[in-house]
């Protein structure tokens, strides 16, 4: 069960993992699927679309103190999400279904009601944040770099997070 969300703020920032140094990111690849990786930041660079992510952080209805977020990928409106096999995927932010011939419109996070799959629930570790994956019954599961560089959903009942599940967030204007 998920819980009714309320309240939501959004920044736009880069997620850096404070084991590898790296960042998250979406890339499109030849035939036009995106992708989920992890690169490192051209410092030359101000902005980076593959690297830049829009977080609406919202408060659980039943619990002020709860917060969760909802991370898009600015360019291409893709949310991380967990299976229910506990892998990490990336899912649209559209409604509608995807098998009809209707057109999908974008999704406003801002009237989202009801956290799902693509929602991470927020644990604080100093100036660092930790994302547990939210899939309605399973808890410990949070998203990671691996140190193959790869983005995964790793579980870990450490209440002092280990740094390969811990990231900062570069926010920017």
């Amino acid at each position: 069960m998920f819980p009714s969300v309320k309240n939501p703020e959004r920044i736009t920032a880069r997620l850096k993992n404070l084991e590898q140094q790296v960042y998250v990111c979406v890339t499109t690849d030849d035939v036009g699927k995106n992708k989920l990786g992890t690169k490192t930041r051209n410092l030359d660079l101000l902005s980076d679309p593959e690297l830049e992510f829009t977080l609406y952080f919202f408060t659980s209805a039943e619990a002020n103190n709860t917060k969760m977020v909802l991370p898009v990928h600015e360019s291409t409106k893709c949310c991380l999400s967990m299976s229910p096999e506990k892998n990490l995927e990336l899912t649209t932010l559209r409604e509608g279904d995807s098998s009809s011939n209707e057109v999908d419109t974008l999704e406003d996070p801002n009237k989202i009601t009801q956290a799902d799959s693509r929602f991470f629930y927020v644990k604080s570790s100093g100036t660092n944040i930790a994302l547990e994956a939210m899939n309605g019954t399973d808890a410990n599961y949070y998203l990671a770099v691996s140190e193959k560089n790869q983005v995964v959903i790793e579980e870990s009942t450490d209440s002092n997070y280990p740094e390969n599940i811990l990231f900062s967030l570069d926010t920017f204007q």
